[in-house]
């Protein structure tokens, strides 16, 4: 069962005890992320969870990562779109020296310049390597969120992190570095003892005043609004991707998630199978969904040679239309691996850490353990999988936006949404 403490700085410290796991992971979460960022403010979060680390090897004199080797300790980071997790994970007989590495992370900046334009080429690396900014889901969200903070990268762009000073970062830093938004979480193996070392280590750290960012994203003009708008980038392959906006305000993020899971959650999803194990017409699809407190969307995407791309689209859109005017049979409805130990989250200190942690401390979902976490999945009925299908799998929440070379007639697309949407 998770458990509330409150250190003396004011931090809030969640706990999550499970007994047969040999190792704990402590998490600091920060509300902050893409989300929540202007575009001069690009890439700004991203930013601080690097200095945030090198941060703490320049304070331990250059020794932190031989002092995390020494003990066997997994340290590292990530940011998203709206949080930035830092995570130590290992036998719980080195909690102490985890903990007192973990808890520099409240320290202040104190980087030489050179130290952190070291760290801002690394970013530049980054970017400079991923394939992301000419990918077609990197098109597909410009498309249907455009001038939004929900299609900016996460890593900034190069001219953004060009103009941030260690001073910038840090007074970023000390306006996230509050009590209402940043919180610990500890999971796995512990004793009472390994909390109070986390209050004394902690509690003592400084925070500061600031706005508590809450996880709801900007909604778009033409949300819900779309009319099956298509959008098109030249390219050498034929791959498409479908997405469609969620009320979740309407709909709960749980429906939301499952829906997705049916869809796409492995190889008995309805469209791996119909796409791929019964028709051949792709080897694998991908997908995902994002679901904030507000609004969220679905997408699938998937490559296909340009003369099945007609056939390709008529069985995904089916399979759609399907959900609208079919109930599925319960075995269809994927609730296993969130109602049977919930995915081995038990098992798992670190899973457990982040599920608990983004559905209860993000979502606001308020769970106070996993049975009731299981439980909220196992009441998702059939009549609400097609309820949600007629609701959301509509033209007017549809953006299509497609890769393909010049001659690739995507004009079929328009009678297909029309025909079976």
């Amino acid at each position: 069962m998770e458990k509330k403490r409150i250190l003396k700085n004011g931090m809030p410290l969640y706990s999550y005890r499970t007994e047969g796991t040999h190792s704990f992971m402590i998490s600091l979460y920060l509300r902050c992320g893409s989300l929540h960022e202007s575009e001069s403010e690009s890439g700004v979060c991203h930013f601080l969870e690097h200095l945030s680390i090198r941060n703490i090897n320049y304070l331990l004199d250059g020794e932190a990562y031989r002092l995390l080797d020494k003990h066997g300790l997994d340290f590292n980071a990530t940011t998203s779109t709206d949080m930035v997790q830092f995570y130590i994970s290992g036998a719980p007989k080195n909690f102490r020296i985890a903990a007192e590495i973990f808890s520099r992370l409240l320290s202040p900046i104190q980087l030489p310049a050179g130290e952190v334009e070291s760290e801002r080429q690394r970013i530049r690396a980054e970017i400079r390597e991923s394939d992301e900014r000419s990918s077609l889901d990197s098109f597909a969200m410009s498309s249907a969120f455009p001038d939004s903070s929900l299609s900016r990268f996460i890593t900034g762009t190069s001219g953004s992190i060009s103009k941030m000073s260690r001073r910038y970062i840090e007074r970023y830093r000390r306006s996230v570095f509050t009590a209402d938004n940043l919180f610990l979480y500890l999971t796995g193996a512990f004793s009472e003892e390994d909390l109070d070392t986390l209050d004394e280590l902690f509690g003592r750290g400084e925070l500061y005043e600031g706005e508590k960012k809450e996880t709801v994203a900007p909604v778009p003009r033409e949300f819900g609004k779309r009319g099956g708008a298509i959008y098109r980038k030249n390219g050498e392959s034929c791959k498409v991707r479908l997405t469609f906006d969620i009320d979740v305000a309407r709909h709960g993020q749980i429906l939301s998630e499952q829906v997705y899971k049916i869809l796409l959650g492995g190889y008995s999803s309805e469209l791996f199978l119909e796409l791929s194990e019964k028709r051949g017409l792709i080897y694998d699809l991908d997908g995902g969904s994002a679901v904030y407190k507000n609004i969220g969307y679905i997408y699938l995407t998937f490559e296909v040679t340009p003369s099945r791309l007609e056939q390709a689209l008529r069985c995904a859109l089916g399979v759609l239309s399907r959900m609208k005017n079919e109930l599925l049979p319960t075995d269809r409805l994927m609730l296993a691996a969130h109602t049977d130990n919930e995915a081995m989250l038990l098992d798992d200190p670190r899973d457990l850490n982040f599920t608990m942690a983004y559905d209860n401390h993000f979502l606001g979902l308020g769970f106070p353990d996993i049975e009731s976490r299981a439980r909220a999945y196992s009441s998702v009925t059939a009549e609400d999988v097609r309820d949600f299908s007629r609701t959301v799998f509509t033209r007017d929440n549809l953006t299509v936006a497609i890769k393909c070379g010049r001659k690739t007639d995507v004009g079929i697309l328009s009678g297909l949404i029309d025909e079976l949407l």
